[in-house]
């Protein structure tokens, strides 16, 4: 009888254990709505991002163009109000065709970033791509791809307190890339 016993006791806590693995493997796993993962953002350093640009030229061009003139995407903004909007999510599908949703996913598989992001904050409409972030030791860095509409808006981002850290590279018209380093 006491074989009976323990041979079920030794069950039950078989499958509690089992229950809790394969709930903590779901957790682990759940698809978070990003376009693509979180752990396959990249940090590009500014020569590979600037490789990056010159071999997707054309299709980040299309997305500019196409996200900046998204009748629907500029109501969110709108309607947001921060400044800052940004596509990352499955969810931002409904603001755009399907080809152009396509055009997007493109952009997040050939360069793996963070965000896109869409930034007006009382101005003009600054389009860029945010990239992964590389920390060693003490320092974080970052870089940025942005595309300023006009000479006076890239001026503006570059004033201390604007972009505090940011080293601007233009690599094509109205396309920068930024570089920020910063200690923490």
């Amino acid at each position: 009888m006491k074989k009976w016993k323990l041979a079920i006791i030794s069950a039950l806590i078989l499958s509690i254990i089992a229950f809790a693995a394969y709930v903590i493997f779901l957790i682990m796993h759940i698809d978070d709505d990003s376009i693509i993962p979180g752990k396959t953002v990249e940090y590009h350093t500014k020569d590979e991002l600037a490789e990056l640009y010159m071999q997707n030229k054309d299709l980040l061009n299309t997305v500019k163009n196409n996200v900046l003139s998204s009748k629907q995407f500029l109501q969110a903004l709108n309607d947001y109000g921060e400044g800052d909007f940004d596509i990352s999510y499955q969810g931002d599908k409904q603001y755009f065709t399907d080809e152009e949703w396509a055009d997007i996913v493109s952009v997040f598989e050939k360069l793996h970033p963070y965000m896109i992001m869409v930034e007006r904050k009382g101005r003009p409409l600054i389009f860029y791509v945010v990239c992964g972030t590389q920390k060693q030791d003490s320092v974080t860095k970052r870089t940025y791809l942005y595309w300023f509409p006009n000479e006076d808006e890239r001026i503006y981002h570059e004033k201390p307190g604007i972009f505090p850290d940011g080293v601007f590279t233009q690599i094509d018209d109205g396309w920068y890339l930024i570089e920020e380093m910063s200690s923490r």
